[in-house]
């Protein structure tokens, strides 16, 4: 059921936003392609970059629970046809649900796509998955780096630079309480869109928003992202609202945007409800059962 509804809304979204930015599209196809033709040896090592992200993530693995618990979620909503109802490891029917995983919704959307093409779970979470937030994740650094550098000389050589350092840090800030280390060895679980792709997206909103000659506040699209970040990791329900306050709210105070404060308590709002429906459930003050009682 869901993927019958989920497929088609997905679709119908990503039709309507390319008849709405065809000819967006377009104009950046042909700045991509003259930023190739003049400036290949810099497009070349930026390619090369994010072909290493690929491999190393390709073939990097994380043998703990926790990370096999994600994989192996999908593979069992799958199979069952369900969604968060039998423990994963042991194939026993769960008396209820636990809201850590009933609002981390990520593993349901990777279950959806994996019913819908017929790609076994273990092949799509590892692999085209992981292989996918990396690119996007990528993009969102070089658009960081088209703002930062956007009025300085040689800003495609500043680029790569940025680039590289960043593959540096990806590559050895391997520990538990790094964004890296999710990126790198577990890409396939929610915390790592979360910590990389989505904390990212916001800096670079932030960026282009903090530019005093920027007339559109794009707090519609920071508020889908916002939500969308809630309802994938329920990490993101304490860490988006905090990269929020941090950034946004002295940049408003600061610059008297008083028309945003709206926008930005609205933004807030999707993490701190779903942290507050949390702390009830861990309180005990409702539970919600796999089936009728």
């Amino acid at each position: 059921m869901l993927t019958k509804i989920w497929v088609p809304l997905a679709l119908g979204i990503v039709l309507l936003s390319s008849a709405l930015n065809f000819r967006e599209w377009i104009a950046r196809k042909k700045v991509i392609i003259t930023y190739i033709k003049e400036h290949k040896l810099s497009a070349f090592i930026l390619v090369l970059l994010i072909g290493l992200y690929v491999i190393s993530v390709s073939i990097f693995y994380n043998f703990t629970l926790d990370a096999a618990y994600y994989v192996a979620n999908v593979a069992t909503s799958v199979e069952t046809d369900m969604m968060n109802v039998y423990d994963p490891f042991t194939g026993a029917w769960q008396d209820h649900y636990e809201m850590r995983y009933f609002f981390a919704t990520y593993q349901m959307q990777d279950a959806v796509v994996c019913q819908f093409t017929g790609i076994p779970a273990l092949i799509y979470t590892k692999t085209i998955m992981s292989i996918t937030i990396i690119i996007l994740t990528n993009m969102v650094y070089l658009l960081i780096a088209g703002e930062l550098f956007k009025d300085s000389d040689k800003k495609e050589i500043k680029t790569v630079i940025m680039m590289a350092m960043i593959f540096v840090v990806n590559m050895t800030f391997i520990t538990i309480y790094t964004s890296s280390l999710f990126l790198m060895t577990r890409t396939y679980e929610g915390k790592a869109i979360i910590g990389n792709l989505a904390l990212v997206s916001l800096f670079y909103f932030f960026i282009r928003m903090n530019d005093d000659n920027l007339k559109l506040r794009p707090w519609i699209i920071i508020f889908i992202l916002c939500f969308g970040s809630a309802t994938i990791s329920s990490s993101a329900n304490m860490l988006i609202p905090v990269e929020l306050t941090i950034l946004f709210l002295p940049m408003i105070i600061g610059k008297k945007q008083w028309k945003s404060l709206p926008g930005y308590v609205l933004c807030v709002i999707p993490g701190l409800a779903f942290s507050l429906i949390y702390i009830l459930y861990v309180k005990g003050y409702f539970v919600w059962y796999t089936f009728p009682k």
